[in-house]
């Protein structure tokens, strides 16, 4: 690795396909629609101790992208100003709203079923 490398070593770091259409229909980062991503998919789990919602601490999905908890923090402020995602105010815990559902998995699963493909 080199000296400007973010990575950790031993850390595996997630990825993210992004839909970039919808992302910037909403003028999003690549960081904030990243970590909306991983707020999507980690609520989804059907094995959570917290149905429906994200527990993990934004250090770990900080972790995930190889970037700070600071820019983790930002992004869910971004996320949250234009109302794609919510926070639980007694717990933290965090999940993306119908809005990102509506504009975002839908139009991957409409790519998907569209089978689009390169000419």
């Amino acid at each position: 690795m080199s000296t400007d490398d973010k990575r950790k070593k031993g850390i595996k770091y997630g990825y993210t396909t992004i839909q970039h259409d919808p992302r910037l229909k909403f003028n999003l980062s690549n960081d904030a629609y990243c970590v909306a991503d991983a707020i999507y998919n980690l609520s989804n789990n059907p094995s959570s101790i917290a149905p429906g919602w994200c527990y993990s601490t934004r250090q770990s999905i900080a972790n995930m992208f190889g970037i700070s908890k600071r820019s983790v923090q930002r992004a869910i402020q971004e996320l949250l100003d234009k109302k794609l995602v919510m926070v639980n105010e007694e717990t933290n815990f965090i999940r993306t709203t119908q809005k990102w559902f509506d504009e975002f998995v839908q139009y991957q699963l409409t790519q998907k079923t569209r089978g689009d493909k390169l000419s």
